[in-house]
C-alpha cells in the first residue's frame, strides 16, 4: 500500500465515524474529529503529485487508486451535505431563538423612537362581565 493510498483510507475511515457520529447525534465526536480531518486533507493536497503520477500508470494499482478516490468522493459529498443540513438548522434554531428574544423583550415592546408599538402587543385577556 502507497503512502497515498494509505492516507485516502485514512481520510475516507475518518469521513465514515464523522457520518455515523452525525446521524447519532454525537456532535461532540464531529468536532472532536475536525482536526484529524483538517490534519488528513493538508496530507491528502500534499499528496497530490503522487496521486497524480499513480493516476497517470495503466496498472492495478491505478485502478486500485481510481476506485479509492472514487469512494472519497462519495463520502466527502455526504459528509459536505449533512454538515450544511446541520448548519442550516442551527441557523434556523439561532433566528427563532433571536426572534423570541426580540418579541419579549423591549425590542418587542418599544419602538426604536420609544414609542410602544401597538401592533405588535396584545391587548389584556377579555373577560365577560355580563352575568
Amino acid at each position: 500500500m502507497s503512502a497515498e493510498t494509505s492516507i485516502i483510507d485514512r481520510l475516507a475511515r475518518l469521513l465514515r465515524d464523522e457520518i455515523a457520529a452525525i446521524g447519532a447525534g454525537r456532535l461532540e465526536t464531529v468536532r472532536d474529529l475536525y482536526a484529524e480531518k483538517s490534519a488528513l486533507l493538508a496530507e491528502l493536497e500534499a499528496a497530490s503529485g503522487g496521486i497524480e503520477a499513480g493516476l497517470a500508470k495503466k496498472d492495478e494499482a491505478a485502478d486500485l487508486l481510481r476506485e479509492q478516490l472514487a469512494e472519497l468522493q462519495v463520502l466527502i459529498r455526504k459528509d459536505h451535505a449533512l454538515l450544511e443540513r446541520m448548519a442550516a438548522a442551527t441557523g434556523s434554531v439561532a433566528r427563532e431563538l433571536a426572534r423570541i428574544r426580540d418579541r419579549h423583550g423591549l425590542g418587542g415592546l418599544y419602538e426604536s423612537s420609544g414609542a410602544r408599538r401597538e401592533s405588535d402587543v396584545s391587548n389584556g385577556p377579555q373577560v365577560d362581565q355580563s352575568i
